[in-house]
């Protein structure tokens, strides 16, 4: 059994300008735009910012049976676009992408919003796809440089003019770091991998020189144990080596974080990482040891989370935004636009995905 059945099994089911501690209670509101159009909302979508276009394509729910009664999940082709400078803004469907896909990576270019591998109920994939826009022709849809192996629950980001993709399910089991520059580029090209074990649905963010490889996990169904990953990896571009890994803030409670399933976005010499599923709760889960009534329990029971880490890149450091409304999920994408975060869809338990786009302003 692969490491993604498990996980799909189980799961079908400017300097930011924050002030006071290190660790501080969140006292802003937080807002949201019309719901995303699919019914029941989806959960690992392509996302992303096309000048003011918020563009979502793609994601996977269970629209019918819910996952704690056997249903069956549904990928989707389907993508929508929202203008979020509109007076009344709205959302506007896409021409559907190649194929049903959802658990790909995509990355924002000043071209368009770059779609990468995935998979859907038939394969995993290798495709990639650029969605561009432009006044005189609307949203269209590119075919750029296949990967040169199928990859799915990974990470992405971009630095300068280079997309990186790395993390996830690979075919051939490897921990590869792969490259692109789209528009020179006929091939992806395979840089150093990263140390360690496997991390399925890690968090990979841009630093100016750097690349941060931030928590993810890897199963051993055989053996009902895993490694959930508590820490980040930080990728030297110019020397291509990895370095030393650092450690995750704990949980309130002092509990390790995971991070698996979250999401993060680059904001000039920090990163912010938010999401993704409970340490805890997801081992006993991967270990078998959850019990029946798992898929049973209410939102909280999980304990997704929502806090806000900021990590200065430069000095090293940490800081905590506790509980801010809207970020506990898995799958969803985080996003920066116009001095706001924007949280996109995911999971708001197993299997229950969410249509919510939560947005939350930062100070400028």
């Amino acid at each position: 059994m692969r490491i993604i059945q498990l996980w799909l099994t189980l799961f079908s089911i400017f300097l930011l300008p924050f002030t006071g501690s290190a660790q501080e209670k969140n006292t802003c509101l937080s807002g949201h735009l019309p719901d995303y159009p699919l019914p029941k909302g989806v959960s690992a979508p392509f996302a992303g910012f096309i000048g003011d276009w918020l563009v979502v394509a793609g994601g996977c729910n269970f629209p019918d049976i819910p996952a704690s009664e056997g249903g069956k999940k549904v990928y989707y082709s389907q993508g929508y676009a929202l203008d979020t400078h509109a007076a009344s803004p709205q959302w506007l469907p896409l021409p559907d992408l190649p194929y049903p896909v959802a658990y790909g990576a995509s990355v924002e270019t000043p071209q368009g919003l770059v779609c990468i591998g995935g998979m859907n109920a038939d394969s995993c994939l290798t495709q990639v796809y650029r969605l561009t826009w432009n006044e005189a022709e609307g949203f269209s849809v590119q075919q750029l440089p296949a990967l040169p192996e199928t990859i799915d629950n990974a990470s992405a980001t971009r630095a300068g003019n280079n997309i990186y993709v790395t993390g996830g399910n690979q075919q051939y089991g490897q921990n590869n770091l792969y490259t692109l520059n789209p528009e020179t580029d006929s091939v992806w090209t395979k840089l150093t991998p990263y140390p360690g074990p496997y991390r399925v649905q890690p968090v990979l963010a841009a630093g100016k020189n750097h690349l941060f490889l931030a928590g993810g996990f890897q199963s051993f169904p055989e053996s009902k144990t895993c490694t959930l990953s508590s820490d980040l990896l930080e990728y030297d571009i110019h020397s291509g080596q990895w370095k030393q890994s650092i450690q995750l803030p704990s949980e309130k409670d002092g509990q390790p974080r995971c991070l698996v399933g979250g999401a993060g976005v680059s904001l000039n010499n920090q990163i912010i990482f938010t999401g993704g599923v409970n340490y805890k709760i997801f081992q006993h889960a991967l270990e078998g040891k959850a019990g029946k009534d798992y898929l049973q329990h209410s939102p909280e029971w999980y304990r997704f989370n929502d806090d806000l880490l900021l990590f200065d890149f430069q000095k090293g450091t940490w800081k905590i935004l506790y509980d801010i409304p809207g970020m506990a999920r898995a799958g969803g994408i985080l996003l920066h636009h116009n001095h706001t975060l924007y949280m996109i869809c995911g999971e708001l338990k197993p299997g229950i995905r969410s249509a919510q786009i939560t947005t939350y302003p930062l100070n400028k």
